[in-house]
C-alpha cells in the first residue's frame, strides 16, 4: 500500500445526513469515507439505521465501493446501548446478566445472547460489534457505565465478558472489549470531560485488569481504549493516547496481539484537550491500530492528512503504521473474508424475544423486604403506580394485564409525575393516593427517559412521604441502576429490574403477582446514603 492508503485503513469513521433518512443511505458523506478517505472501517450510529432491508442495501453498496473489505461496526451492547431497534430484541443488558443466579446460568445466557446478536448483525451486514463492556462498575456515581457493566466483582465480570466474546466470535463477528484499562470507577462522563482514576497499579491489577485478562485469554479480537487518565500508569496522558498504557501495559505486559481501536476521538475528553485531529496521530503513536471518528467529515479529512504528515515528518514511525495495518489485515482475514454476511437476511425475533424474557425474569432482584416478600395483592387491593419515567403507562398496562388473571377485581391507577416534581402536583398526588390507594408502587430511575432533567431530591422526598403513610404496603422499583435505591432508606420493599424495557417491565408484572420467583442477586453493593 501507498502511505495515503495506509492512513485511510487505520480510520474507522461514521457519517451524517441532513435528516435521518438521508443518513440511512450512501449519501455524499458516506461515499467520501470510502472513496475519498479509503477508510478501513465504518461505524453505524442510530441515525444510520432504518428498516433492515434498507440498511443491508446501504452496507452492501458501501462494501462494493471500497477497495478492501470494510469493517462495519456498531454498538449493540443490549440494555442502554442498542443502535438497532425492533425487530431486534432489546435484551436487558449486562447488569441484568450479572444478577442471574447461579453464575453458570448467567454465563450460558451471556453466550446465547451474544451469539444471537452476532447472527442477527451478520444478517444485516455488520461484522464488528463494539461489545462487551467489561468495565468493573464499583463507583455508584458512574454516569456513563452503570448497568452497561456486568457488576462490581472483577472475576464475575471477566467470566461473563469472556462468554460474550466467545458467543460473538464463534458466530462470525469480531468482538470488542471496552474500555481499556477500565471506565467503571469514574464519576465523570468522558463524553463531556476527562475522568481520572487515581488508584495504584497494584489495585488496578486486582480490579480493572482482571476482566481484560479474561477476555484476552478468551481470544477477543479487538479492544477499545478509554479516554481516562490513570496517573499510576501515565500521569500526563489518558489511556487512549498513552504508549505506557497501550504498548507497555496492553501489548507487552498483558501480551495482547489483537486489534486496538480508540473510543471516539470527538468525545470531549480528547476533543477539548489535545483535539480530535491530533488525537488520531497520538493514539496510533501510542499503540492503537484504528482511530474512531464518528461525526465530522472535516475532522475526518484533517485526521487523515495529519497521519500522513506525521509519518512524513518522522513523528509517527512508518513501522508503527505498518504494524497497525498488518493487524487490521489479520482481523479482516479472520472476520470479513469469506463474505461479511449470509446470502439471506434473517432476524429470528421470536427466539430472541424468548431469550430476552428469560434473562429479564431471572435477573429481577428483591433488594429489601419488610415481610420476606412483596406487598400482598388481593381482589380488594387498590394499587397506585407513580413514576416520572416515560415507561409508566406501559408498566401500568402490563400490571393490569397480569391482574386480570391473577387477582381479578383489583384496581390499578397510574399517577404520572412531571420530572421536576413541582410541589403543588406532588401534594395533590399525595392526597389522592392517600385517599384512594391501599398499596403503592413507585418506579424510579436516575432520569425520566424523556431528556427533561429529573429532580431526584424531590423524588426522594415523595418516596419518604409515601413510606410514612403506607409502610410495608409501599414498593419502590429501581427501573435501572440498583444504586438508585440508596436514596430511599425508608422504603420497606425494594426491587431492581435493571432496565425500563419491555421484557423487564413484563418480568416485574409477573413477579408482583407471584408468577415468577425473585431469584436475582445484586451484582453491586447498594448502601443507604
Amino acid at each position: 500500500m501507498e502511505l495515503e492508503e495506509k492512513a485511510g485503513q487505520v480510520l474507522c469513521l461514521g457519517w451524517q445526513g441532513a435528516t435521518d433518512a438521508e443518513a440511512q443511505t450512501v449519501n455524499p458523506h458516506a461515499r467520501a469515507l470510502v472513496e475519498e478517505l479509503g477508510a478501513g472501517g465504518i461505524v453505524l450510529l442510530r441515525r444510520n439505521i432504518g428498516p433492515l432491508p434498507r440498511c443491508r442495501e446501504t452496507l452492501t453498496e458501501l462494501q462494493a465501493l471500497s477497495r478492501a473489505p470494510l469493517f462495519i461496526a456498531v454498538d449493540q451492547e443490549g440494555g442502554l446501548v442498542n443502535r438497532f431497534g425492533a425487530p431486534f430484541p432489546t435484551f436487558p443488558g449486562n447488569m441484568a446478566l450479572g444478577a442471574v443466579q447461579p453464575p453458570e446460568e448467567a454465563e450460558a445466557l451471556a453466550y446465547r445472547q451474544s451469539q444471537w446478536v452476532a447472527e442477527a448483525l451478520r444478517g444485516v451486514g455488520v461484522n464488528w460489534n463494539f461489545a462487551p463492556v467489561v468495565d468493573v462498575n464499583n463507583n455508584p456515581d458512574n454516569p456513563v457505565i452503570g448497568i452497561r457493566s456486568f457488576g462490581e466483582t472483577p472475576e464475575r465480570v471477566g467470566r461473563l465478558g469472556a462468554a460474550s466474546v466467545r458467543g460473538t466470535q464463534e458466530s462470525g463477528v469480531l468482538a470488542c472489549a471496552k474500555h481499556f484499562p477500565g471506565h467503571g470507577d469514574t464519576a465523570v462522563d468522558s463524553h463531556l470531560a476527562l475522568p481520572t482514576v487515581p488508584h495504584s497499579r497494584q489495585r488496578m491489577e486486582t480490579v480493572e485488569l482482571v476482566p481484560f485478562r479474561a477476555v484476552i485469554a478468551a481470544g477477543v479480537g479487538a479492544i477499545m481504549t478509554s479516554h481516562v487518565l490513570f496517573p499510576a500508569l501515565d500521569p500526563d496522558r489518558p489511556a487512549t493516547l498513552s504508549p505506557a498504557v497501550l504498548t507497555g501495559l496492553l501489548r507487552e505486559e498483558l501480551g495482547y496481539e489483537g486489534l486496538v481501536i480508540s473510543d471516539c476521538l470527538e468525545m470531549e475528553a480528547i476533543a477539548s484537550t489535545v483535539g480530535t485531529v491530533q488525537g488520531a496521530v497520538e493514539t496510533l503513536r501510542a499503540g492503537a491500530d484504528m482511530a474512531l471518528i464518528c461525526h465530522s467529515l472535516s475532522r475526518q479529512r484533517e485526521a487523515k492528512a495529519a497521519l500522513i504528515a506525521a509519518v512524513q515528518s518522522g513523528y509517527l514511525p512508518l513501522s508503527r503504521l505498518d504494524e497497525a495495518v498488518e493487524r487490521i489485515q489479520i482481523a479482516r482475514r479472520r472476520f470479513i473474508l469469506p463474505p461479511a454476511f449470509p446470502a439471506e437476511q434473517t432476524v429470528a425475533t421470536r427466539t430472541g424475544s424468548l431469550l430476552e424474557q428469560r434473562i429479564a425474569r431471572r435477573a429481577i432482584t428483591l433488594v429489601r423486604s419488610a415481610e420476606a416478600g412483596l406487598p400482598h395483592l388481593t381482589s380488594d387491593s387498590r394499587l397506585a403506580v407513580l413514576s416520572a419515567h416515560r415507561c409508566l403507562l406501559e408498566l401500568a398496562a402490563r400490571l393490569a394485564t397480569e391482574a386480570k388473571t391473577a387477582v381479578p377485581g383489583m384496581t390499578i391507577t397510574p399517577f404520572p409525575m412531571p420530572p421536576d416534581f413541582p410541589n403543588e402536583i406532588v401534594q395533590k398526588t399525595l392526597e389522592s393516593v392517600r385517599n384512594e390507594a391501599s398499596v403503592v408502587l413507585v418506579a424510579t430511575a436516575p432520569n425520566s427517559g424523556t431528556g427533561s432533567p429529573l429532580n431526584r431530591q424531590a423524588q426522594a422526598e415523595l418516596v419518604q412521604a409515601l413510606a410514612e403513610r403506607f409502610g410495608s404496603r409501599l414498593l419502590v422499583v429501581a427501573l435501572r441502576e440498583p444504586y438508585d435505591l440508596r436514596h430511599y432508606p425508608a422504603a420497606a420493599n425494594c426491587l431492581c429490574i435493571y432496565g425500563p424495557y419491555a421484557p423487564n417491565l413484563a418480568a416485574l408484572a409477573e413477579a408482583l403477582f407471584g408468577k415468577i420467583p425473585l431469584s436475582g442477586k445484586l451484582p453491586v453493593t447498594v448502601s443507604d446514603r
